[in-house]
């Protein structure tokens, strides 16, 4: 063996070795991302708005749409609420960019600053505009995941 292959092979036990001991932080890192999913939920009133929106109503799938209409009758369980949550926030997007380039883009340079930011960005549009009617009729949970998906 000479010296290069030696230094391979320790290189390669040491990274194992870093692998072995960075899985467990890993692991540890997922844990709370999966605490943040359990807060994404449509309340009834929130949903009943955002299905009172045609622009919304028309970009929200048929499973959406089911998924926010138990929502809104209040007969939804934990797991269907997020389902219809983040189906409201796909729906917002989409809303966005058929809204036109320009202010798709504008919306991920908000988001990108924050939510507090793309709060903002949506308060300053037009009080009719169908962004910020969708944006202001759903709720934190679901601006958080508009703007995670944003970023």
């Amino acid at each position: 063996m000479n010296r290069n292959s030696l230094r391979a092979s320790a290189a390669t036990v040491m990274a194992a070795v870093l692998i072995g001991l960075a899985a467990p932080t890993a692991l540890a890192t997922e844990a709370p991302r999966s605490t943040s999913t359990a807060q994404l939920s449509l309340t009834a009133s929130q949903a009943r708005e955002l299905l009172a929106s045609p622009e919304v109503n028309a970009e929200l799938g048929r499973e959406g749409r089911a998924a926010v209409q138990s929502a809104a009758d209040g007969i939804a369980s934990a797991a269907v609420e997020r389902g219809a949550a983040s189906s409201a926030g796909k729906a917002i997007i989409a809303l966005s960019k058929k809204q036109g380039p320009k202010l798709f883009k504008q919306a991920v340079v908000a988001a990108k600053k924050g939510t507090k930011s793309f709060e903002k960005w949506a308060k300053d549009l037009p009080w009719y505009h169908p962004v910020h009617l969708a944006i202001t009729t759903s709720g934190a949970g679901v601006i958080d995941w508009v703007v995670k998906q944003l970023i």
